[in-house]
């Protein structure tokens, strides 16, 4: 090698070198930032890439039945011996097919006595299985070991498509949830009320009073267990729900992370898309923002549609609709509703910040509220803190249905 060989290689080293250097001080200098502001706001399209945590396909063999009103090519179609598949159910108020699964307990019969009916609302970013993964096992067995009646559960789907066609790539949706509320993407909460419910009280032998019709969420579905349960406080009088969002203008200085703080305590009243609602990502360098969580919906606005014709901030558009405003002027319209909360005190979007403000207005608007171990220390915002508790979950609900036979 010549001389002049050498001196060239010896140049791209040390320009190499030096790349690698700067590289790796810039590095330091994004960690040291992410210490000092974190949580870093992510972007969009960086969350969708590693967001599909519910996407698991319910396999089911068990004693009772599994109707699926699916399509074929339903990513998330459940499986087993105990399944029987439908055509999906075309909406009317959606225009166009949804998803539904409906769980018959062993011994299920047409006629007689009728069922308790458990209707189980998912999450963001979830499907109507999601609930089914987690739910059947337990019930059948506390249903075995006499804790709780024989019910039917309802498993809605509340995604934004229905069918994930939003992202063929993806089994979930990559605009999240719906919120079980009227928008600009579709009148999922007429939907619910004018199509699902009819549905189900036509086709199975189930209850329809108030004190046979538990529902149960998480997350969203726990916003929608709320919200349906305030703007509809007849309909269901056995409510559970884990980890919910129960106020979605929640703010301490306009921080939805703090902890709660009577004294500072406000209501959000500004739009900032990249506001962290989520700070837990890589041990809380990073977090989820607005701009994931609420403006597929709340934003849908920008373009005049069947429900909303003006673009209004999405803090309104939010505000018309989150629980703990509604109930505060519910007066004493929740009387006869029980409430099963619970949420963890480690929650990845600090919900268990909105439990002082959540309970005293149920008790005020006359609901009947476990506050025992209502925030469970240690407890995240994921399936395994509901599997840790579905077992105490489906005891109350036991006591209730049992309290409240026909």
């Amino acid at each position: 090698m010549t001389q002049e060989s050498k001196s060239i290689k010896s140049s791209i080293v040390r320009i190499g070198v030096g790349v690698a250097l700067l590289f790796l001080f810039a590095l330091v200098i994004l960690f040291i930032i992410c210490l000092i502001k974190r949580p870093i706001p992510l972007p969009l399209p960086l969350i969708n890439k590693f967001a599909p945590w519910e996407d698991t396909i319910p396999v089911y063999e068990g004693e009772g039945k599994l109707m699926v009103y699916m399509s074929s090519d339903d990513p998330l179609l459940p499986i087993g011996n105990s399944t029987t598949k439908y055509d999906p159910i075309y909406s009317m108020v959606l225009r166009k097919d949804r998803p539904l699964i409906v769980y018959l307990p062993p011994g299920y019969k047409k006629g007689g006595k009728p069922y308790p009916v458990i209707f189980a609302l998912h999450g963001f970013a979830g499907r109507g299985q999601s609930w089914a993964s987690l739910l059947i096992d337990p019930l059948e067995q506390a249903i075995k070991d006499g804790v709780i009646p024989p019910a039917v559960i309802v498993f809605p789907d509340f995604s934004i498509s229905g069918d994930s066609s939003d992202n063929p790539k993806t089994k979930y949706d990559e605009r999240g949830g719906s919120f079980y509320i009227n928008s600009n993407l579709g009148r999922f909460e007429d939907h619910f009320f004018k199509e699902i419910v009819p549905f189900v009280f036509s086709t199975f032998n189930v209850r329809t009073d108030p004190d046979g019709i538990v529902m149960m969420g998480s997350s969203m579905g726990g916003f929608g267990t709320i919200y349906y349960a305030v703007t509809h406080p007849n309909f269901s009088h056995i409510l559970v729900p884990i980890f919910p969002a129960a106020d979605l203008r929640y703010g301490i200085g306009g921080n939805k992370l703090a902890d709660y703080d009577a004294e500072n305590y406000a209501l959000i009243d500004n739009d900032n898309p990249n506001r962290v609602v989520n700070g837990a990502v890589m041990g809380g360098l990073f977090g989820i923002t607005e701009e994931w969580i609420y403006n597929f919906v709340f934003d849908s606005d920008k373009i005049p549609g069947d429900v909303w014709n003006e673009d209004k901030p999405v803090w309104e558009r939010i505000m018309s609709v989150n629980p703990v405003e509604i109930i505060s002027g519910a007066g004493n319209s929740l009387n006869g509703q029980s409430y099963y909360i619970i949420v963890g005190d480690k929650d990845d979007f600090n919900f268990d910040a909105h439990v002082p403000i959540l309970l005293p207005l149920l008790e005020n608007a006359g609901a009947s509220v476990k506050t025992e171990d209502v925030i469970i220390p240690g407890g995240r915002h994921n399936s395994d803190f509901v599997k840790n508790h579905i077992d105490e979950i489906l005891m109350w609900i036991g006591e209730e249905l049992n309290e409240s036979k026909e």
